[in-house]
């Protein structure tokens, strides 16, 4: 009975041997996923971010002949920064393309950066509809809180191109291929007509179609859906 119990054992302990050698090798492996995972998202990130600072121009005020600013600031919804915070039914990362649009229009218009965080804390859940961001919404909470004009929901890319040139921000939903991307539903914004007749947008989830200058022609092809223009005449 004693060397009964005793293989038992043995065969108890190499049983929980292999038990703890397989978790470790499966908790390796997927450790090494997730750092791979991680640092994608931060050299994706990291990339995105100094290439639209690189690329961004000074943006001149026709009227005043002046800097409106340095440049319009690129934040993207999945900066480990703010990735997390949580927003809607999940967090920025995940839920905040409309919310950080609106960042990056107030710390441009207001010449003081706001990020995505902060915007969320700021404004809670008053920009949401059907937990879904509903930029008609942030237009008008920026009209009302910082005296930015805002016009009505319109649907038209011609006439969201000539807000465009006529000095307004525009956010557009849009679902469908975009650039290298595709999105179900997403927010992204257009904000500056160039001197080739190009114009240039800040996607937030997107570091390459932030800092690439669209034609009309690609813009026309994209499936926008709704757009809200908003302005801003502080400075």
């Amino acid at each position: 009975m004693k060397h009964l119990s005793a293989v038992r054992l043995k065969l108890a302990i190499a049983l929980l041997l292999g038990v703890a050698i397989g978790f470790a090798a499966w908790f390796g492996v997927t450790l090494d996923h997730v750092q791979a995972d991680r640092s994608s998202a931060t050299e994706s990130y990291e990339r995105g971010y100094s290439d639209g600072v690189q690329d961004a121009q000074p943006i001149i005020d026709k009227q005043m002949n002046t800097p409106k600013s340095g440049y319009m600031p690129l934040f993207l919804q999945k900066d480990p920064q703010w990735a997390s915070y949580a927003y809607s039914d999940g967090t920025i990362g995940t839920y905040g393309c409309g919310l950080t649009c609106a960042a990056m229009a107030l710390s441009y218009e207001n010449g003081t950066t706001v990020t995505p965080d902060l915007l969320a804390s700021l404004v809670g859940e008053a920009c949401l509809t059907d937990r879904v961001n509903d930029m008609a919404k942030f237009s008008q909470l920026l009209h009302d809180r910082y005296g930015f004009d805002c016009v009505d929901t319109f649907w038209d890319i011609d006439t969201a191109l000539g807000y465009i040139d006529d000095g307004w921000i525009i956010f557009a939903g849009v679902s469908g291929t975009l650039g290298e991307r595709n999105y179900g539903s997403h927010v992204v914004m257009l904000w500056h007509g160039n001197d080739d007749g190009t114009y240039a947008m800040r996607d937030p989830d997107d570091g390459a179609n932030s800092i690439k200058t669209w034609t009309r022609e690609e813009l026309e092809a994209v499936g926008f859906g709704s757009f809200n223009a908003l302005r801003g005449d502080k400075r």
